[in-house]
């Protein structure tokens, strides 16, 4: 028998690479989790497909002595994650280890499928970067994903969300999520690019907000101009203009293999998020 309340749980995904406390994912997810109540699982790892390449070629001794440095790194930043969420309040877990018998892209979706959310960087620095990671996660896990700027370093705050909203089902899915995911909700922005695609729906902009304010939240629609701007940078932009703490979209709308090709508004902001972005699949 479940509690009235049940915890939520997040999970950070950080290598030894791209951790930093005090800003990025590890700084948000452990904000989050503090704001909301929820538990944490860290999933910090120290993989050398990622370590930065050296001009000089290095003996055998050399590469195992630097993979150790990097094993320490990585232990360091277990015990000051550990640390931070204790002082907050928070009930915190690390995996540094990997069941290779998954692969690491297994291993890691094994873990976010259990989860409410995954808060991941975009850094596309090495051979199994943040951004590879996050876009692969996004649809195999079945669960929301929060991508975080690298110098991101505000308080945790989610009272005005903006919504890429095309009346998709995924744009919907991604609505959906952030509500349930952050009860705290006070504003939610209906935000629709003009001239990108057709929105096509039978309901008028009023009926919309009518139905939004009846959960107990403010609503608006806006539409903005793209103004030469690539669509993910419209979006990101207008979020921003509106004051919003969270841009909330759905992920890859038509097949990864158009988005590739044709360049869609997921790729664009997971190739520069500019503030924190919930996305759903």
């Amino acid at each position: 028998m479940t509690s009235d309340t049940l915890t939520k749980s997040v999970m950070l995904y950080a290598t030894v690479d791209t951790f930093d406390i005090d800003r990025g994912a590890a700084a948000l997810a452990l904000r989050l989790c503090e704001t909301e109540g929820a538990s944490l699982t860290a999933f910090l790892l120290n993989l050398d497909a990622n370590a930065p390449p050296s001009p000089d070629s290095r003996s055998l001794d050399q590469l195992r002595a630097d993979s150790q440095l990097r094993e320490e790194r990585n232990g360091a930043n277990v015990e000051l994650l550990l640390d931070r969420a204790a002082q907050g309040g928070v009930a915190a877990q690390a995996v540094t280890k990997l069941d290779h018998s998954r692969g690491i892209m297994g291993c890691v979706a094994d873990h976010a499928r259990l989860h409410d959310l995954v808060v991941i960087g975009a850094d596309s620095t090495g051979l199994l970067s943040d951004r590879l990671i996050a876009e692969n996660l996004l649809f195999e896990i079945g669960r929301p994903l929060m991508v975080v700027p690298s110098n991101y370093s505000s308080e945790f705050d989610c009272h005005r969300i903006a919504v890429a909203w095309d009346n998709s089902r995924v744009a919907a899915r991604a609505l959906g999520d952030a509500l349930a995911l952050f009860p705290g909700v006070e504003e939610v922005i209906l935000l629709s690019i003009g001239g990108e695609k057709a929105i096509l729906s039978s309901l008028d902009h009023d009926t919309m907000v009518r139905m939004l304010e009846r959960r107990g939240v403010s609503a608006r629609v806006e539409r903005r101009d793209l103004n030469g701007r690539s669509i993910g940078d419209a979006i990101q932009d207008s979020a921003r203009e509106t004051g919003a703490n969270l841009l909330v979209m759905g992920g890859y709308g038509h097949s990864r293999l158009r988005d590739f090709i044709l360049g869609g508004a997921t790729l664009s902001v997971f190739a520069h998020p500019q503030l924190p972005v919930l996305l759903s699949h």
